[in-house]
């Protein structure tokens, strides 16, 4: 069963209210209450995940098509409203100057209509905007969807067929007032700090292991007005980030003897891309998880340089961004190598103590 939801993880009730053109009945969803709150939710096997999360990418793309017709939109219409009403303003302006005679609207009907076109025309575009910024939530962050979809196409390989995923996806902007979670001055700067957890991905691998991957990015909107030596105050604002990939493990502790020792193994066993740091390291006797920073601009995957000999490689080093998906497989591999290093000397152990007692 698929959801999009209207409320926040709640159950879609009810035919929905439209769905893109051409898919199937399967997969129509309720797109009116999703670009309501633009939370999703699922526990779904993989092959149904996929296909909503496609789903999403052709609505992201559909409103991005959007935004860009009415950006044009705008434009095209405020620029010439408001060069005709500057240009009838200087021409009724000069008619003045020149002549003797008060200059009078009723002896220039043309100026006087071309004023009345270019304040249509302002207000037009004014509106073509307002639809923009109406429209603008439903502009979604590419990366949040495309990691969920690389993720979910690597974990296929380790799941039981027709094992259920359940996904959950906060695709709202990370600035929504409901992500504040307060505001303080650091130095001169008027701060805003928002967090803002948009992935949970849990599911039981084929061999009983369960596994919790969560994403949480942490912001500021920092601003202040600064007087320069003319007297003009002028606004300046900057905004920072970075996000926490968190990777989890639960076992069984039968299986798994004195896992809860092995924090200093677990520790050196892990492996993670160039310039990820790692934060946390938790062991406990049915349980390990990881935790690291990515900076804020990370990718959902990243793309390979053009093999060009001629580019320097602290350039391409310079441009490459932290690869969210590639640190969550590096994540679970290292946590994976503790366990069935764990595993392996418990099945030693026992054979040992069968030996003894024979």
């Amino acid at each position: 069963m698929t959801v999009l939801h209207a409320r926040p993880y709640a159950p879609k009730r009810g035919p929905p209210d439209g769905h893109l053109a051409g898919e199937s009945s399967a997969v129509a969803v309720n797109i009116t209450r999703f670009h309501n709150v633009f939370l999703y939710q699922s526990h779904s096997p993989v092959p149904e995940l996929l296909r909503d999360l496609g789903m999403l990418g052709r609505l992201d793309a559909r409103a991005e098509k959007q935004l860009g017709a009415l950006t044009t939109a705008a434009w095209l219409t405020t620029i010439p409203g408001g060069s005709l009403i500057l240009l009838c303003c200087y021409a009724s302006w000069a008619s003045a100057v020149s002549s003797d005679v008060p200059f009078s609207w009723q002896g220039a009907q043309p100026l006087k209509n071309g004023f009345l076109l270019g304040l249509l025309l302002l207000a037009v575009g004014g509106l073509f905007f307002l639809w923009r910024a109406m429209l603008k939530p439903r502009d979604l962050d590419n990366r949040r969807y495309g990691l969920a979809r690389v993720l979910l196409q690597r974990l296929q390989v380790d799941l039981a067929p027709d094992a259920p995923v359940r996904l959950k996806l906060d695709l709202r902007q990370p600035d929504v007032r409901e992500k504040r979670v307060r505001q303080d001055m650091v130095g001169w700067w008027r701060t805003e700090f928002f967090v803002d957890p948009w992935l949970t991905l849990e599911a039981r691998l084929a061999d009983g292991t369960f596994l919790r991957i969560r994403m949480v990015e942490k912001h500021q909107k920092r601003e202040r007005y600064k007087t320069s030596a003319s007297g003009k105050t002028k606004k300046k604002s900057k905004r920072k980030g970075f996000a926490r990939l968190e990777v989890s493990l639960r076992v069984k502790p039968e299986r798994h003897p004195r896992l809860g020792t092995l924090k200093g193994q677990t520790t050196n066993a892990t492996r993670l891309p160039p310039r990820v740091q790692l934060e946390r390291v938790r062991v406990a006797a049915d349980r390990l998880s990881l935790r690291v920073r990515l900076a804020g601009d990370w990718v959902a995957r990243a793309q390979k340089a053009p093999e060009d000999p001629e580019t320097p490689a602290f350039w391409k080093e310079a441009l490459e961004k932290d690869d969210a998906s590639r640190t969550a497989t590096m994540m679970l591999l290292s946590l994976y190598q503790v366990v069935r290093y764990a595993r392996r000397r418990g099945k030693q152990r026992a054979a040992w103590a069968r030996r003894q007692s024979v």
